[in-house]
């Protein structure tokens, strides 16, 4: 180009001054492409350097996460009617951790409440995995046992600061819109909650009304399409699953806020919804066996019987037919079995407890009427198939 357009078609000699203005040309152009192309590269937050992404992601209010506190349950005894303090600490083997969230006044008539607590140092080492089951109550209070049972011997959701790369992709999901209101969002987000392992959308029995039901509101019917109601379970820190009162409670006002529908939880302005406590059903599972099933045939289908009772849903058919595939994917199709439910310890039950917990179908199946989970109490064996199938 040069020697078209400055010598008319002279050829450059090498060492001379026209070689080294051409040589210094090209060297600053190549310059200019690198300086482009690095602040390309600096402006898009696939590529950042990590100043750069925090600088970036600071313009539209996303900062990266520091240190997250372990969170826990504990069970407090005492006498009823005792003040329970409205904050308090509690020593552990792996440190100590402050009541947080809804805080009962007073113990109640059982003489025990749960209360949620978090660590004081954030980090994963305040994390328990069913090895802390005990702590010590060292705020003194009036009538309360100082020795407090740790729900599930478990604390979760500590976590160190998050790296550049975990800010990232984090930063880059944020860019990719997501619509907040849909069910599938609001699950993963409860999902979220110190120790939750499952939720449920409230759904099943609890959708129905009776022929006779004329107001819907005095009824208890429930127009399951137009309402976000919702179950959040902890199977490894409550029996069943099943969260006490006043940890609903916190959950439903982190995620649709203390004034629904104004935005003030995770949830979009205009989204309102619930969430709802199950009344534990408990059943026992008798499995009649043709033939002598061995120790570890017996083992691996009552672990799998367990894994199934950890995914069933409140208010959801539990179906006879769902064991008996347990059964047969362990013993073979060919062995001839039969399973049945039978439901136990409410004999006596009496008001607040539901009177009718369940409906027993003529094949075995239950099914449970609103607001009723069903949980495993125990599985027994037998060798003979005593019953005709239904």
């Amino acid at each position: 180009m040069f020697s078209s357009t400055v010598l008319g078609g002279g050829k450059v000699i090498p060492e001379s001054n026209e070689w080294y203005v051409v040589a210094n040309d090209y060297a600053m152009a190549e310059q200019f492409y690198a300086i482009a192309d690095q602040m390309w590269r600096e402006n898009n937050p696939e590529t950042a350097c990590c100043e750069n992404l925090y600088g970036m992601a600071a313009q539209h209010g996303v900062f990266p996460r520091p240190a997250s506190h372990a969170e826990g349950y504990a069970k407090l005894t005492g006498v009823p009617g005792s003040p329970v303090p409205p904050s308090f600490e509690i020593s552990t083997s792996i440190g100590t951790f402050v009541s947080v969230g809804t805080v009962p006044l007073t113990i109640p008539d059982s003489g025990e409440t749960i209360v949620r607590v978090r660590a004081l140092t954030p980090g994963p080492d305040m994390n328990a995995a069913g090895d802390v089951t005990t702590g010590t109550l060292t705020t003194p209070a009036p009538g309360i046992n100082p020795d407090v049972t740790i729900c599930g011997g478990q604390f979760c959701g500590g976590a160190a600061a998050e790296t550049c790369e975990q800010f990232r992709k984090r930063y880059l999901d944020r860019l990719a819109y997501q619509p907040r209101a849909t069910m599938a969002w609001i699950k993963q987000k409860l999902l979220e909650f110190p120790c939750a392992t499952r939720v449920c959308i409230r759904e099943g029995s609890c959708c129905r009304c009776t022929p006779e039901c004329t107001d819907c509101i005095d009824c208890g019917c429930k127009n399951c399409g137009s309402k976000m109601e919702f179950y959040v379970l902890f199977d490894d820190a409550f029996p069943c699953g099943i969260p006490p009162a006043n940890v609903v409670n916190d959950i439903t006002i982190w995620l649709f806020g203390e004034h629904q529908g104004y935005g003030e939880g995770q949830v979009e302005i205009g989204v309102c919804g619930s969430i709802y406590a199950p009344f534990p059903l408990m059943v026992n599972i008798a499995i009649d066996i043709e033939g002598c099933p061995s120790s570890s045939q017996k083992q691996i289908i009552q672990d799998q019987i367990q894994a199934l009772f950890r995914r069933i849903c409140p208010s959801i058919p539990l179906r006879a037919k769902q064991v008996e595939l347990i059964v047969a994917s362990v013993v073979g199709a060919e062995v001839n079995s039969q399973v049945y439910f039978e439901i136990v310890g409410y004999e006596d039950a009496t008001p607040p407890y539901p009177r009718n917990l369940v409906y027993v179908t003529d094949c075995g199946d239950l099914v449970p009427e609103c607001d009723v989970l069903p949980c495993l109490n125990q599985v027994s064996f037998s060798e003979s198939v005593g019953k005709a199938a239904c």
